[in-house]
């Protein structure tokens, strides 16, 4: 019996190759700290993809943790033993563990006797309240052991709890919303870290015991072992900062790109164009020096900070300067409240500062792997740099100076948020010197905290304008199910728009026939809403006119 030609016959020893290759695998994943980066990346993809479960689950474990903490605190302050964590004053972890054990407690009396609905947005508020006083008590214990120990760690740690308090107090439904991706993508890339290092470990060896490894270990372990070496970080750093050999001639070659990255992105404001404001994204040289600047806050170079730092702060008022005379001799008449380069640019909200986070780690990943250089043109695309500023000097030009502060906001948070995320994956990569990670712990984190601090300030507005924007997208969703329900289902009237305008309510239906009473609308407006609210009803009505087609046999007159 022929065999067919076409059949393309498995080389046996490819089948015996992937078979080796498939059991190695699973023996460098036969360890402990493999089985908890893949329990880890598990969580945080389940957390990600079952909003509703996360929900349940989340505020149950805060309302134990909050009881459990301020049971060990208060147990702690009375006996002097403690269990979990790092022995300090008994006097401060009384009035701490007091605190976590009374909000703990309230929280779940309250849900068990039905007094509160616990919804996640709650747990976040209850706990922010804890977190802020936690923060406030390390803010005093630091200040009264600085003759004892450095009290900058505790103090930056202090300030960060402080106003993540502040924020989960007072817009706790953006702080949910952000604290939860940020979690759950934490933990997919701390799983994917550890499974990588048991891989690595299996192939290259590692003084480290799996089995009393703690994650902290693991991660200093990957950090140490992907140092990319004196050369190949030199070679990297040539493309981060305008050094020699030929430093003029690169800041002139620098200067004259962004200067026409400016002059396009504000005659693109100025026409209104998308195209042409992609086209000033792909020329900015801008994203060069932040990376730069995060490069140099984690390896300790003052001086290189220093000429990052300036670099940008210097181009972003040329650049301001810049489309504001341009925007003055433009002969082009601006409608600031429909130009949609303008508008989208000028209330920046969490959103925005989650997308140059993701930005920020995908320039620094390719800039330090050369395999994916080429995807830093679509970074540049992604997060915005020269176009917020272009906005900038065109509202100033017209006297539009609120909208000038929102784009301001706009490129202060996506300059904050690209310098964070580079600085984590530039240590992960193996370009921050683990030595100087080792050895000047202190003017690192003197460095970034600074940022860190700042992106905390920055939060504040940007998650009050989410807040605003979640609570009229969910007021205006609530108001059109009503409007739908008081036409009901054999009404000839559909509803076609519904706006929240402050305490007035707009609906407009088109159809025909009569439509329900108004008083009954506004009768159930006012039972979605707690303050009062008027309505704007507006009725629009349709008048069909039918002409059917003549009779092919009917004679023409």
């Amino acid at each position: 019996m022929e065999r067919d030609d076409a059949v393309d016959l498995v080389d046996p020893s490819t089948n015996s190759h992937l078979r080796d290759q498939a059991r190695a695998a699973v023996a460098a994943l036969s360890n402990t700290v493999a089985m908890r980066g893949l329990i880890i990346f598990a969580v945080g993809l389940i957390v990600l993809l079952l909003p509703g479960a996360t929900t349940t689950l989340v505020s149950a474990i805060v309302i134990a943790l909050l009881v459990v903490s301020g049971l060990l605190d208060v147990f702690y302050a009375l006996t002097g033993r403690r269990w979990f964590g790092r022995r300090g004053s008994r006097w401060l972890a009384a009035p701490r563990g007091l605190a976590a054990l009374l909000l703990g407690l309230a929280t779940g009396a309250l849900a068990f006797f039905g007094q509160v609905e616990i919804t996640l947005t709650f747990v976040v508020a209850i706990l922010g309240l804890y977190v802020g006083f936690r923060g406030f008590i390390a803010i005093i214990a630091a200040f009264l052991r600085r003759r004892e120990k450095d009290p900058l760690p505790g103090l930056a740690g202090g300030a960060i709890a402080v106003v993540a308090g502040v924020l989960s107090v007072t817009v706790p439904s953006s702080v949910v919303s952000s604290a939860i991706i940020t979690v759950a993508t934490a933990a997919l890339i701390l799983g994917l870290v550890m499974v990588a290092w048991s891989l690595r470990r299996a192939s290259h060896g590692s003084d480290l015991d799996p089995a009393s490894a703690s994650i902290p270990d693991v991660v200093w372990d990957w950090i140490s072992g992907s140092d990319v070496g004196r050369k190949e970080r030199a070679e990297q750093a040539g493309g981060l900062y305008l050094e020699r050999p030929q430093r003029l001639t690169k800041l002139g070659t620098w200067w004259v790109m962004l200067l026409l990255s400016v002059a396009i992105a504000t005659f693109a404001v100025l026409a209104d164009s998308t195209a042409v404001i992609i086209g000033a994204m792909l020329v900015a040289p801008l994203m060069t020096p932040i990376l730069g600047l995060a490069g140099a806050l984690v390896n300790g170079w003052g001086r290189r900070a220093l000429d990052s730092a300036t670099l940008v702060f210097s181009g972003a008022i040329v650049s301001i300067v810049l489309a504001y005379g341009i925007t003055a001799w433009a002969p082009v008449a601006i409608s600031y409240s429909t130009n949609a380069q303008i508008v989208s640019r000028v209330s920046p909200n969490t959103v925005d500062l989650l997308i140059a986070l993701a930005a920020g780690a995908a320039g620094a990943f390719a800039t330090v792997n050369a395999r994916v250089a080429s995807g830093i043109a679509g970074v540049a695309i992604a997060v915005a740099l020269v176009p917020p500023l272009a906005v900038v000097g065109v509202c100033l030009n017209g006297g539009q100076f609120e909208d000038a502060v929102g784009a301001s906001l706009l490129f202060l948070t996506n300059f904050v948020a690209i310098v964070l995320a580079a600085a984590g994956v530039f240590v992960l990569t193996g370009f921050a010197r683990p030595y100087a990670l080792r050895n000047k712990p202190r003017q690192i984190l003197s460095t970034v905290l600074p940022f860190v601090v700042l992106a905390g300030v920055i939060l504040l507005p940007l998650m009050v304008t989410s807040e605003g924007l979640l609570q009229t997208e969910t007021r205006e969703r609530d108001a059109q199910q009503t409007a739908e329900d008081w036409l009901g289902e054999d009404s000839g009237y559909e509803v076609t728009a519904v706006t929240v305008d402050g305490a007035e309510v707009e609906v407009t239906i088109t159809g025909s026939g009569e439509p329900p009473p108004a008083q009954d609308l506004a009768d159930a407006l006012q039972a979605d809403f707690v303050a009062p609210v008027g309505l704007q009803l507006t009725v629009v009505p349709v008048e069909v006119t039918v002409i059917p087609a003549p009779d092919p046999t009917t004679p023409v007159p």
